[in-house]
């Protein structure tokens, strides 16, 4: 069924309550701001949401401690993206009904998607204290602590969505995240795992669990996951970045090279990449200086060609930028923008 579908019925069953309550039907219609809007609903349902809104605002107008007419409110304005405007008249409505569930989980919803990670997280928290058995609040309240940065909280909640719901692999996902974030290998691989059997195949999961791998130095499981991610996904620069760095520490300096070109090919302003293949080429290069190969050279100045890239997309990179000083001669040196 349609959310806005869903909206109306149970804003309707809302109106109905109150109608009851007041007595009958026939108060109700004495009563212009719930006839405007019953009007609003039949505007929203029929996607007429301007004229819904106007209704909504006349009847707010009229009564100003008329909650559900927030709530609509709120609801229409999410439709049209109006984000701002959905936010206010959600934060309105939870405080004329502060016991409203619904209406805080919506209000925690806007605010994610504005990138209001803060106002969120208070704004699910309170969701979960009015209806602590829904897992959809505690998984997006610790999405929005792990957003903040707020491991602890992030854990803590996201384990209470485990606690009710244990089958969920979105809940498991974000679990994999939260430890990663935490460094906490084991218990992130586990994680990704359980979200992998729960949800099924996922590059993304796959790639997630790979990292992980990586982290922990187990290359070769790390390797496996990231081939299998390649061939799903040929145009994922990450992941051959990732793959062309595990090459790097294995010794396989032929095979870092060509994933680290890769990479490159597909994200051309990824200094992360233009750095990775600038190390796999130098090591070429000490390779066959070490043999006396005449063509060593040409490994070097590519090496410095991708490192000066990299400085160049990102010039926060102090070891590279020693690095970088210490391989080039004031006779051949390739200049960074910064410094032309």
């Amino acid at each position: 069924m349609p959310a806005a579908v869903k909206l109306v019925l149970r804003v309707g069953i809302v109106v109905a309550v109150l109608v009851f309550i007041s007595g009958c039907a026939e108060s109700a219609k004495k009563d212009n701001s719930v006839t405007l809007y019953v009007d609003a609903m039949s505007l929203a349902s029929s996607n007429d949401p301007n004229q819904a809104v106007d209704k909504l605002q006349q009847a707010i107008k009229k009564n100003p401690n008329f909650a559900i007419a927030y709530s609509l409110l709120g609801s229409i304005y999410l439709q049209q993206n109006k984000l701002s405007e959905s936010a206010q008249a959600y934060q309105k409505a939870t405080e004329l009904n502060p016991w409203s569930y619904e209406d805080f989980r919506d209000l925690g919803r806007v605010y994610k998607m504005m990138d209001d990670f803060n106002s969120a997280a208070k704004a699910y928290t309170k969701a979960c204290q009015l209806d602590p058995q829904s897992s959809e609040a505690w998984c997006a309240a610790a999405d929005s602590y792990y957003q903040l940065g707020d491991y602890e909280s992030a854990l803590q909640y996201g384990q209470s969505a485990k606690d009710i719901a244990p089958a969920d692999g979105e809940v498991e996902k974000l679990l994999g995240d939260i430890y990663t974030a935490r460094q906490d290998n084991e218990l992130a691989v586990e994680s990704y795992k359980r979200a992998i059997e729960l949800r099924g195949s996922d590059p993304n999961l796959t790639l997630s669990l790979a990292v992980v791998y990586l982290r922990a130095e187990q290359y070769d499981s790390a390797k496996q996951l990231l081939e299998s991610v390649a061939a799903v996904e040929p145009s994922n620069a990450e992941v051959y970045r990732h793959l062309g760095f595990i090459y790097l520490k294995l010794s396989e300096t032929d095979l870092s090279i060509e994933k680290y070109s890769k990479a490159v090919q597909i994200a051309p302003d990824d200094w992360r990449g233009h750095k990775g293949i600038g190390v796999a080429y130098m090591m070429k290069y000490r390779i066959l200086k070490g043999l006396e190969d005449p063509n060593a050279d040409d490994f070097k100045t590519k090496a410095i060609s991708h490192w000066s890239r990299s400085l160049d997309l990102n010039p926060a990179q102090d070891k590279l930028l020693k690095l970088y000083r210490k391989y080039t001669s004031a006779s051949g040196e390739i200049p960074l923008k910064s410094e032309r």
